[in-house]
């Protein structure tokens, strides 16, 4: 039990494993920005409708920023430190079914 459980403990670090962190990051930072992008697009709506003044917005602004830009950081330190990541990609497959009967070229059917 303990052999299999230490194999998961081992940082791996293959190009493979370093490759998908580093897109689980990007991905996940994405993410992240669009949350505090959609809470700006509000403070700017807020403002347009008189709700808070210009200096409230501004303060307001980089304080999402700020904590945003940090939990990105952590989010990123994180992954690196104590995540193994493999990315999976898409896999499609597709199968070629004969056509009895039918011309392949035009799709209708053969004399």
């Amino acid at each position: 039990m303990r052999g299999r459980l230490s194999r998961h403990i081992e940082k791996k670090d293959t190009n493979w494993h370093v490759s998908s962190r580093k897109k689980l990051k990007v991905s996940q930072e994405h993410k992240m920005k669009r949350i505090y992008v959609g809470i700006l697009d509000l403070l700017d709506i807020e403002e347009k409708n008189g709700n808070i003044s210009a200096e409230n917005k501004s303060t307001l602004r980089s304080k999402i920023l700020n904590i945003g830009n940090d939990q990105i950081r952590h989010m990123r330190k994180e992954i690196d430190e104590r995540y193994n990541v493999e990315f999976i990609p898409y896999h499609m497959e597709f199968k070629v079914v004969p056509m009895d009967g039918v011309d392949p070229i035009v799709g209708g059917e053969t004399k």
